[in-house]
């Protein structure tokens, strides 16, 4: 139980430290807005940031373009395209509950702008309870990491597969914009390199370039980003080049911001920033080598003008789109328009629905699990005494 009254003293500190953030914040942002409009991308700009990646953990910005505070509208309209939407939901591995296996539920909807169809939608559950999947190499219960690296993997062979469908709709017409969403960043997050992860990393990169040959557009859309790339980029370029170490580096002061709050007073609606290649080894090594570098660039999504309405979202997708004439213009209207109800996109907002196992559905497929394994063993299987103890105490309080 949690008795609120004995945190009003902490939650009032808590409070006061905000506020105290916040003012330093905004000076920190006043600054680091100033340094972006004032430094040139030039060889000299360049060539720190290769100096810096020297470090390989170095987590910056490159620029693809030739100022770093470039800020673009787009002029044109859209009347008909595709959104292609794909999230995912997981139960995870309980050693508390009646059976051990975890489950992947996919949801999924394509999207047909101007076309006057009702939305397809769909979803998929995965169950996994072989032993060999469920342990790792020295026999020990995979983590929540693992699950969520496999989540991660289905919704992209899913977005991959829906994707070259829709294509194959349209009758192959590649002038017709296909965009193929998921939440989250583009890449695939790893905490470690191992022979196991880096094979995902190929089967990944695999599923984008099924979406390349399909002239599919693969994007990441990370709501409320609290990515640094930008700042980091700007203290760089503060240093002289011998002043650029992995000790002088992480000293920034902007080290407390991030891109959000940079370009939060800089973009007006449906603006986006300058377009910037991710610098993480993953993306300059293996990824530029498959010819699937990630690149990124902010934008607004907001409809109200002003710093306090504004909704930054970080955009992540192929360096190949931007190289094509319009195409990063045609696919930010896009997703602008499909921002519009809830400053999130639709189809992500709806695939999120379709996907989310609610306590109650997992109640009841473990429920059908105890059912199944009696009529097939004859022996009725037992969550452990804690688990059925939780389950008491909860339904009580509920």
């Amino acid at each position: 139980m949690l008795e609120l009254h004995k945190l009003i003293d902490s939650v009032d500190a808590m409070s006061q430290e905000m506020a105290r953030r916040q003012a330093r914040y905004e000076n920190l942002a006043k600054s680091a807005r100033d340094r972006l409009e004032t430094i040139p991308v030039d060889e000299t700009l360049l060539e720190k940031i290769k100096k810096a990646k020297e470090d390989s953990t170095w987590r910056g910005a490159e620029p693809l373009e030739d100022s770093l505070d470039k800020r673009n509208r787009p002029e044109i309209t859209l009347c008909e395209y595709s959104l292609v939407g794909v999230d995912g939901s997981q139960i995870y591995p309980d050693t508390h509950g009646p059976a051990l296996y975890y489950l992947i539920n996919t949801g999924s909807i394509i999207l047909r702008e101007g076309s006057g169809e009702a939305p397809l939608i769909n979803t998929e559950p995965r169950l996994v309870f072989e032993e060999s999947t469920l342990y790792d190499q020295r026999h020990n219960l995979i983590d929540s990491e693992w699950v969520n690296t496999q989540r991660e993997m289905v919704e992209m062979q899913k977005l991959a597969e829906l994707a070259t469908l829709e294509r194959e709709h349209q009758g192959g017409d590649r002038d017709y914009l296909v965009l193929a969403m998921k939440d989250g960043q583009l890449m695939l997050w790893q905490s470690q390199q191992t022979t196991e992860g880096t094979k995902q990393l190929d089967t990944f990169v695999g599923y984008l370039d099924e979406m390349r040959r399909a002239s599919a557009i693969p994007v990441g859309f990370v709501g409320r980003p609290r990515s640094p790339y930008v700042v980091r980029l700007l203290w760089v370029a503060e240093l002289d080049l011998e002043q650029i170490t992995k000790e002088r580096v992480d000293e920034s002061p902007y080290r407390a911001l991030t891109d959000r709050m940079l370009f939060s007073a800089l973009l007006e609606p449906n603006q986006r920033s300058a377009i910037f290649l991710n610098t993480t080894a993953v993306n300059r090594d293996i990824l530029q080598s498959r010819d699937q570098r990630v690149c990124f660039f902010y934008m607004n999504v907001a409809r109200l003008s002003g710093k306090e309405a504004a909704q930054i979202v970080r955009i992540d997708l192929p360096e190949w789109v931007i190289e094509q004439p319009d195409l990063a213009d045609r696919l930010q209207v896009a997703i602008y328009n499909d921002c519009a109800a809830t400053l999130f996109p639709y189809v992500l907002v709806r695939a999120d629905e379709l996907a989310v196992v609610a306590q109650q559905e997992k109640r009841d497929f473990e429920q059908m699990v105890s059912a199944a394994v009696l009529r097939i063993t004859g022996t009725l299987p037992e969550s452990s005494a804690k688990a059925a103890q939780k389950e008491l105490s909860r339904g009580y309080q509920s």
